[in-house]
Formats: structure tokens, C-alpha cells, sequence
């Protein structure tokens, strides 16, 4: 599949099979991710895996609990939804790190996102960018029960597996342009 068919068919995947992902397809997808470009003092990213449908359920879990705990008094949130599933039953979770002391690492860390997305999406699977862990995942406890060095900060999460259901495109306006 050619980039730009790629990013003309690609579609957030919120509805998995069970089944997993072989790992060298996951260790592939990765790599293509780590071509993103980076600025000259990032150096390399940390790809953090998480298998297993009831571990990453699990976390899930534990992420709308800190997201209650942690939240302004007040305010309502996917958080107190019941029917909310964190990382949508998928069967695998990539977290993207980058250097802490880089200003940098959040885009570069995107970048490598947006190369994971396309990479899964070319070879077949699913995948969707979870923006509702991050402060779970940013917490130091969650960081050192995933074994994410204090050198490096989570950016990015990514679901991925096979889909069970795509949804269908949605036409798109094209943007605004100025000409400067």
C-alpha cells in the first residue's frame, strides 16, 4: 500500500478480535515507527508493549481510577463511564517515550506515532491513538511498574490489533490554505 493511500484509508479501529499480534509484526511496526524524524538530541525512542487482553483491561481500569482521583472537583469525564473502555479491548498496547530533558520528544514522539499508524494500517491491522491514559501512564508509579526509565516521558499511546469492525470514511472538507 502506497503512503497516501495509506493516510486516505486509515481509520481509528475501536472494535478488536481477540486474537493477537505476532510479535515480529509488532517489532516491524516499531521499527518502521523509529524512522519518524527527530531532532539531533533525542536520540532513540522507548517502545513500551503491553500484551494480553485481560492485563491491558486491567490497566485500563486502573487508568479511570486515577483519572477520577486525579481530576478537578467537579467535572464529569469518560471516567465515570461505565461502558468506557480505555484501550477498546485491543489485544496489544504500544506506548511512545522520548527523552524527558528534550522539549522536542512530544513532537518527535508524534511523528513516530503517526508512522506506527500507517505501518499497522499497511500490513493489515488496527490501531488507535488513546489519548485518556496518558497521566496514568505518566504517573511514577505506573512508570515503574512498566519499567519506563525516569530518563524518558510517555508521549503517545497506540491500540493495535486486528480489526473486528472498520468503520467507514467520513468526507472531509479540504482545509483552509493561506498563501503567505
Amino acid at each position: 500500500m502506497d503512503t497516501v493511500t495509506a493516510m486516505h484509508t486509515r481509520r481509528s479501529i475501536r472494535d478488536y478480535e481477540k486474537r493477537a499480534v505476532e510479535r515480529r509484526i509488532i517489532a516491524d511496526i516499531l521499527w518502521d515507527a523509529a524512522q519518524a524524524p527527530t531532532t539531533p538530541v533525542s536520540g532513540p525512542f522507548l517502545f513500551l508493549v503491553i500484551e494480553g487482553l485481560e492485563r491491558i483491561a486491567g490497566f485500563g481500569e486502573r487508568a479511570k481510577q486515577y483519572a477520577r482521583e486525579h481530576r478537578a472537583d467537579g467535572v464529569d469525564s469518560w471516567a465515570d463511564r461505565s461502558d468506557f473502555k480505555v484501550f477498546l479491548d485491543a489485544p496489544v498496547v504500544i506506548v511512545i517515550s522520548g527523552h524527558a530533558d528534550n522539549s522536542e520528544s512530544i513532537q518527535d514522539c508524534n511523528r513516530a506515532g503517526q508512522n506506527l499508524v500507517l505501518s499497522a494500517h499497511a500490513r493489515g491491522l488496527g490501531c488507535c491513538w488513546v489519548g485518556a491514559p496518558m497521566p496514568w501512564l505518566r504517573s511514577p508509579q505506573t512508570r515503574q511498574e512498566l519499567g519506563i526509565a525516569e530518563a524518558f516521558e510517555p508521549f503517545a499511546a497506540f491500540t493495535l490489533g486486528h480489526a473486528a469492525l472498520v468503520p467507514p470514511s467520513r468526507s472531509r472538507e479540504r482545509p483552509d490554505i493561506v498563501w503567505a
